[in-house]
């Protein structure tokens, strides 16, 4: 009769056992390559002169309150830059011919959950108060918002008149 009971207890053991195992897996928390990441601004720049888009070659792009370098040397008619998500502004130090020129760049960011593995996104909408800070011996002329929000990579959203 004992016998029986014992059957009984480890046949039940085993059947919970595996069901357990088998509710418990769940898929794997990756973030795959190719998956969304939070965007960067894109910057073209416009040569004032001729009000045409134009390739400029800046020295370096420091940010500011960082402790490095972003960019150096680099020859580009757009460039891309991050933005801090957990601010509402950043701001950049660009060098171009050997003059240092501040963009500040305002902006309000939108996150954006998209799962375990990847976690958030954020996107983000540029505040129409965007400028260059002011520096009389400056080479950026003037900046014009094209395209406020963020949401992809592709399309210039503002530029840089020098």
């Amino acid at each position: 009769m004992v016998d029986i009971y014992v059957f009984m207890f480890i046949r039940s053991y085993k059947f919970f056992l595996i069901f357990f195992l088998i509710t418990s897996c769940e898929k794997d928390d990756i973030c795959l390559q190719g998956s969304a990441n939070t965007n960067r601004i894109t910057i073209g720049f416009i040569n004032s002169e001729f009000e045409t888009t134009s390739s400029l070659s800046l020295k370096n792009i420091r940010g500011i309150n960082k402790d490095s370098i972003i960019y150096t040397d680099i020859d580009t008619d757009k460039l891309k830059l991050p933005l801090n998500a957990s601010s509402n502004k950043t701001d950049y130090i660009l060098n171009y011919n050997e003059i240092d020129d501040t963009l500040s760049i305002k902006y309000k960011a939108i996150h954006q959950y998209l799962n375990r593995g990847c976690g958030f996104i954020s996107n983000f909408i540029i505040d129409n108060s965007t400028e260059n800070l002011v520096n009389s011996s400056g080479w950026i002329k003037k900046i014009s918002i094209v395209k406020d929000s963020i949401f992809n990579e592709e399309k210039t959203n503002l530029y840089i008149h020098f």
